[in-house]
């Protein structure tokens, strides 16, 4: 028999339980589990019955106190594996509007520089544009600039000769530019490479020819160059950090992945996502978020974006003990706070309505104009004009804390 698996939610908790089990009694369907929260109750049943299940639906819904019934279905992210990018989750317009430049530039073989914070997922959009590119049947070949010491780092590029140093190996070695010959190479964490480093790179990419470490011979190659940085490259230029002249080979097409407070209605969708995958590659039984844990993990800032998200699932995948991962079983690296009602059983629409209207006045007071806030939050200016009038925020709201804001920063 098959899992079946409900999600019920309601407003009070008096005598649920016995109107719950009522229902599934007249249908004779084993309860594989069951718990009960304030305002939640989940279940997996036994049952691989689709009239079963759509009739045990509809009469769990029929009962008053219940506000909604869900059949909870932890599957993968379902966008086609033909395209490269199915590995980028998320709706948002900000996310989609980088995925689209992304796949213009991919056929070419212009040179892209990824920018975006750190836990953006910046190599997962390198492999795809390599797999989107006419080298995508060959390897590809990332590099993290700032985990190798300066003279490994070179000698793991560049390659080198027999006995060019001590401890040499003998026959020499062909450095990464060099094997990824036809291919792609990525270079994250451009920013660190020293400018001694920096010099050598922008000679292979003004001539496209590789010259091993203590050789004489070079030898021309064909490597697409992605570059990635969560650095501020154009500051380090001004800062005499970083050679102006690589800064425009790598800089041809910029693409800025915006962080996971930019893109906020993508956070129900990655942690479904990340909730399927660690149950399933940990072998612990599904488990689902309450209301309240999904707003909290909406209104949280994700200073480490994807990645913290991604650890704070599969974390609570482990650590939590029953089906129901709730707040407290959320935990947050290091000393992370966010002020959140939590101590209040309320709806998830009202909680979320909550949390966006924080999110706007908050992006209105910091920017001024809703266009500016708009961009944002990743939001189109007639997207936010409408949200604005459903939750009912005014001028008054935001222009307040604006007038606030630059008093504060004039003292």
């Amino acid at each position: 028999m098959g899992a079946f698996r409900l999600r019920v939610e309601f407003e009070d908790r008096t005598g649920m339980v016995y109107d719950v089990s009522r229902v599934i009694t007249k249908y004779n369907i084993s309860i594989l589990a069951l718990e009960v929260l304030p305002n939640l109750m989940y279940f997996e049943l036994e049952c691989d019955d689709e009239e079963i299940k759509k009739n045990t639906m509809l009469d769990l819904a029929s009962i008053l106190n219940i506000k909604k019934v869900e059949e909870v279905k932890y599957s993968t992210h379902d966008t086609s594996k033909d395209d490269p990018f199915h590995t980028i989750i998320g709706e948002s317009e900000s996310l989609k509007k980088t995925i689209f430049r992304a796949k213009l530039v991919a056929d070419s073989d212009s040179t892209i520089l990824l920018l975006g914070e750190s836990g953006t997922g910046k190599e997962l959009f390198a492999k795809a544009i390599h797999e989107s590119s006419r080298r995508g049947k060959l390897p590809f070949y990332p590099v993290n600039c700032a985990a190798l010491p300066d003279t490994l780092l070179e000698s793991e590029l560049f390659g080198y000769e027999d006995g060019a140093f001590s401890g040499a190996k003998k026959g020499g070695k062909a450095g990464l530019l060099e094997v990824a010959d036809n291919s792609t190479v990525f270079l994250d964490e451009v920013g660190d490479l020293s400018l001694n480093t920096q010099a050598k790179l922008l000679r292979v990419l003004q001539e496209m020819r590789i010259r091993r470490i203590g050789g004489y011979k070079e030898k021309p190659i064909d490597v697409r160059i992605i570059a990635a940085t969560n650095r501020d490259l154009e500051k380090m230029v001004e800062d005499g950090n970083f050679r102006e002249d690589l800064y425009y080979r790598l800089n041809v097409v910029p693409i800025s992945i915006p962080s996971l407070r930019q893109r906020r209605a993508d956070i129900p969708l990655l942690a479904e996502y990340f909730l399927s995958k660690y149950a399933k590659s940990s072998g612990k039984p599904p488990k689902t978020l309450t209301a309240r844990s999904m707003a909290f993990l909406v209104n949280y800032d994700w200073p480490g974006n994807v990645r913290e998200l991604q650890n704070v699932i599969e974390r609570a995948i482990n650590l939590t003990p029953g089906r129901i991962i709730d707040v407290d079983n959320l935990h947050f690296e290091g000393e992370n706070k966010l002020d959140f009602p939590i101590h209040e059983e309320r709806p998830l629409k009202s909680l979320v309505q909550q949390v966006e209207q924080r999110a706007i006045i908050d992006a209105l007071s910091k920017h001024g104009s809703i266009r500016k806030a708009a961009k944002a939050l990743g939001l189109s200016h007639p997207g936010l004009i409408k949200k604005m009038k459903k939750l009912k925020i005014t001028d008054k709201d935001y222009k307040r804390n604006v007038s606030g804001n630059k008093s504060n920063h004039a003292d």
